[in-house]
């Protein structure tokens, strides 16, 4: 019979295993998650686990934060691509519905809309972090919009972001993706104007 090998394993990442933490904090929130369950999802014995990132409050913030920055990285890159608004905004939130509908145990939106909101009711540090990533996603694709030449692009970009925590939701409880491309139909006609 095989023994159990303890400790980090001697090919540990900390990016892989905090992408795993992650992914187990998207599909069951923060009280959902046993140390035990996080221990499994990155193959790291719990006392290597904490000695990589700590707690378990801690794990979760750096995964909020791991994703902030994910999300900013990729706000930047879609300016990059110097798009109109109606295609700025499509991409950027048929993107969304993408991600949204994966998930190991079916789709499950987005870790910071739907786990750490929930969370930040009784944590100030998360609903600090919340707060932080509602800011960076405001002002990111506020300035994407002012690029393309929207005349309102802190309100419209409200309104994205808005529709983007809307789709997580609503891939979190089941809609299609035909239903939740119909919302984003909706939204670029009043970005962009239907019709244009």
């Amino acid at each position: 019979m095989p023994t159990k090998v303890r400790g980090r394993p001697r090919s540990f990442d900390p990016d892989e295993a905090l992408q795993r933490a992650a992914e187990r904090f998207r599909t069951f929130g923060f009280a959902g998650t046993s140390l035990d369950e996080l221990s499994e999802a990155t193959g790291l014995a719990r006392p290597s686990l904490a000695a990589a990132f700590g707690d378990k409050r801690a794990l979760y913030i750096a995964a909020i934060e791991r994703l902030m920055a994910r999300v900013e990285r990729q706000l930047i890159r879609l300016g990059e691509a110097r798009l109109p608004p109606r295609e700025l905004v499509e991409r950027l939130l048929l993107g969304g519905i993408n991600l949204y509908l994966t998930g190991s145990d079916g789709p499950e939106g987005c870790l910071i809309i739907n786990t750490a909101a929930t969370q930040a009711a009784s944590d100030p540090l998360v609903r600090e972090k919340v707060g932080a990533f509602l800011k960076v996603e405001d002002d990111r694709i506020a300035e994407l919009l002012a690029a393309a030449g929207s005349p309102a692009p802190e309100a419209q970009g409200r309104l994205v972001a808005s529709v983007l925590h809307s789709l997580s939701v609503r891939a979190r409880a089941g809609a299609s993706r035909e239903e939740l491309e119909q919302v984003v139909r909706d939204c670029v006609d009043l970005i962009a104007g239907a019709g244009n």
